[in-house]
């Protein structure tokens, strides 16, 4: 009996640090694996016409250790700002030389890195930019989404299934995937695997979009974060589709006075941009 409370005693001490860790993290041990999001978000400018959101977010695994991942988000409203699509060109003598300057050569305050490429810098899928097509659409998980700007300048986050170019006439348009988020829950299957650096487009189900970055993480991980009523309570994510991640990945954001610009460059050259423009713009440029 002796020895086995000295034996119990002596690996109390190790415990120690683990449970010292949850409870740092706002999470008792009962709670291992629950999502803890915590909001980060900066003073705004009032005169930016986006809602720039900072989420932290962290999750508690079986040994203990809790890693924390920053979302950052760029909110616009569908009446006054629209999705443009900008082509890169080819990889040997690309039309920018990286996000930033592609946004600030096109007048546009916000956006990111577009839709996947083939290896000869094709676009996989459905590009379209300012009316000019290229590619085709394309079937599979990696295209089952549609982001565009309509003929008419209202930005649309569509199932592939659900987009008529017929009724839609887009003007600018790229297919991606797979969705990590619809009709407000997490879509099954995702894939577990593969954390790396992620964009994405996000849908209120009313006049609010998004563009967003996050940190590494799964598939899967984004798809449980963006679901959660706690992430985005002033905003609940009805849907959310997947861009092209990884080393494609990027975020641009003009904070105006309130702050340095929101500045993230993709590590490679991309096929195309994704940026957000004032729907008084595009309309002026179109002679509308």
């Amino acid at each position: 009996m002796t020895v086995l409370k000295n034996l119990a005693f002596s690996r109390w001490p190790r415990a120690i640090p683990v449970l010292l860790m949850l409870c740092l993290s706002g999470l008792p041990p009962s709670q291992g694996g629950e999502w803890k999001v915590e909001d980060q978000s900066t003073a705004q400018d009032p005169a930016s016409p986006f809602v720039h959101e900072r989420k932290l977010v962290s999750k508690a695994s079986d040994s203990g250790f809790v890693a924390a991942k920053r979302i950052d988000l760029v909110w616009f409203h569908a009446d006054q700002h629209t999705f443009r699509v900008i082509d890169n060109g080819s990889p040997v003598e690309p039309r920018y030389t990286g996000l930033s300057a592609a946004m600030i050569e096109n007048g546009a305050l916000a956006g990111c890195n577009g839709g996947f490429f083939l290896k000869n810098h094709q676009p996989s899928g459905l590009m379209i930019a300012e009316g000019a097509s290229a590619g085709r659409f394309g079937q599979g998980a990696l295209l089952s989404g549609v982001v565009l700007s309509s003929g008419r300048h209202n930005p649309y986050l569509l199932r592939r299934a659900e987009y008529d170019a017929g009724k839609y006439k887009a003007t600018d348009l790229i297919q991606a995937g797979p969705f990590l988020v619809d009709q407000g829950t997490t879509v099954r299957g995702l894939s577990p695997e593969n954390s790396r650096r992620r964009t994405f487009v996000l849908h209120d189900g009313d006049r609010w979009f998004a563009l967003g970055m996050s940190d590494a993480v799964t598939l899967a991980e984004l798809g449980e974060v963006l679901a959660r009523a706690d992430f985005s309570p002033a905003r609940p994510i009805h849907r959310a589709l997947n861009l092209d991640g990884g080393t494609s990945s990027g975020l641009y954001l003009n904070r105006g006075t309130s702050g340095e610009p929101l500045h993230v460059e993709p590590f490679k050259t991309v096929r195309n941009f994704l940026a957000i423009v004032p729907r008084e713009v595009v309309a002026v440029k179109k002679g509308e």
